[in-house]
């Protein structure tokens, strides 16, 4: 009963916010595209829908590794780019291997002779899409189309799935429709940004007290892609950030440190669930030690999340270069946006100080403090209305 009261109190908010949208001649929702791995629904944002290209469906290819998606396993693995050579190569256990020619899109069976393939490639805005229906087909993954109608609306949903699932289609596909309801709303706020009250999107935090001045904003910076990172330090805002940040429909890299993933569970597995990349933090200054430290943190990460990370961030340089050549990814940020002993304001001026210099990329760090909580209250509305192309952190990015 609460469940169709809670359908039919969305269904009528949505449809408020569609006339809006509509009366002011906007498409928001022109490219929304549902996904759903395997019992999983997937956040709605830009970093992780599919997209129609030409009338073919295109997926992120990091949706597919459940090292990447948030554990969700498909029996796909993520082979890595090769930077060089211009590749993406995916592979299975079976064994299948498909590597994607990125500068032609074209893939090729490199086992054992080298075959072309079905299964194209594409990028947009710097992140590799792989066709979902014919990759999907040549690793025996089921791959499904159809649509989710809300009131007069329709919109394309795809479930990509192995046989080892609790529901069936029909029934997974009843059982989320008041989530991607729900989800539908706060990407329409996400976009356009507005709070549920049609103003500003709600903050998790209290705005500061002493008034900063804001970026420019009538220069476009679509150009400029901003990848946030947010240690969890402190214990004190972590939920509250990636709320706030969900609310935008961005993600961000939660770092956490090495010996704190087991007390930060929770916040690991909403970060997961939300759509957010996780990292590890290691302050060991000997290579060996910091190695077995993150071998024994992704250990635990498998097990509180069912997923695990080749993204750190190394406090000692040296260590970082060896984690490097050892096929980690390190983390570095050009923008330090840790609060130490700064004011909230000071923190805000600085760090929108620094962006307005950006051409092409900045990255962020700030941590889990209520300051930090308060400094992106102000930081995320500037970044929508300044077109940023707010990126999520994940390995193909590095």
């Amino acid at each position: 009963m609460w469940k169709r009261l809670l359908a039919g109190v969305c269904a009528a908010a949505l449809l408020m916010v569609l006339i809006q949208g509509y009366a002011a001649g906007e498409e928001w929702d022109a490219n929304v595209i549902f996904l759903a791995l395997n019992d999983s629904v997937v956040p709605l944002s830009d970093s992780t829908m599919p997209i129609n290209v030409g009338g073919t469906i295109y997926l992120p290819y990091f949706m597919l590794d459940a090292n990447q998606n948030g554990g969700i396993r498909l029996g796909i693995i993520n082979g890595g780019q090769d930077k060089v050579r211009n590749t993406l190569t995916l592979y299975n256990t079976k064994p299948k291997n498909l590597t994607f020619d990125l500068r032609t899109g074209v893939s090729y069976d490199y086992i054992p002779d080298g075959e072309r393939q079905t299964p194209t490639a594409i990028i947009r805005n710097g992140q590799i899409y792989v066709s979902a229906s014919s990759t999907c087909s040549y690793f025996g993954v089921k791959y499904i189309y159809s649509n989710i109608q809300f009131g007069d609306k329709s919109y394309p949903y795809i479930r990509i799935r192995t046989d080892n699932v609790a529901l069936d289609d029909a029934s997974f596909k009843s059982s989320a429709n008041t989530t991607y309801l729900i989800q539908l709303q706060n990407y329409y706020r996400s976009v356009t940004g507005q709070g549920s009250d049609g103003t500003t999107p709600p903050s998790a935090s209290p705005t500061p007290s002493a008034p900063s001045p804001t970026p420019e904003t009538n220069q476009d910076r679509r150009g400029v892609r901003v990848y946030l990172a947010v240690r969890a330090d402190t214990g004190e805002s972590g939920s509250g950030i990636l709320d706030q940040l969900r609310g935008y429909g961005w993600g961000c890299l939660l770092l956490v440190p090495a010996g704190q993933v087991a007390q930060r569970d929770d916040l690991i597995r909403q970060a997961v669930g939300d759509g957010h990349m996780v990292g590890i933090i290691t302050d060991e200054s000997d290579l060996g030690q910091a190695q077995r430290e993150l071998e024994e943190a992704n250990g635990l990460l498998s097990h509180v999340a069912l997923t695990n990370t080749r993204i750190v961030l190394a406090e000692d340089p040296v260590v970082a270069q060896g984690l490097e050549r050892s096929g980690w990814l390190c983390w570095e940020e050009d923008i330090d946006g840790l609060p130490g002993e700064r004011s909230s304001s000071t923190v805000y001026r600085q760090i929108t100080s620094r962006l307005e210099d950006r051409e092409s990329q900045a990255r962020i760090t700030l941590d889990d403090s209520g300051i930090s909580a308060s400094v992106l209250s102000r930081l995320l509305p500037d970044l929508r209305e300044g077109a940023y192309s707010v990126r999520l952190a994940v390995e193909s990015e590095f």
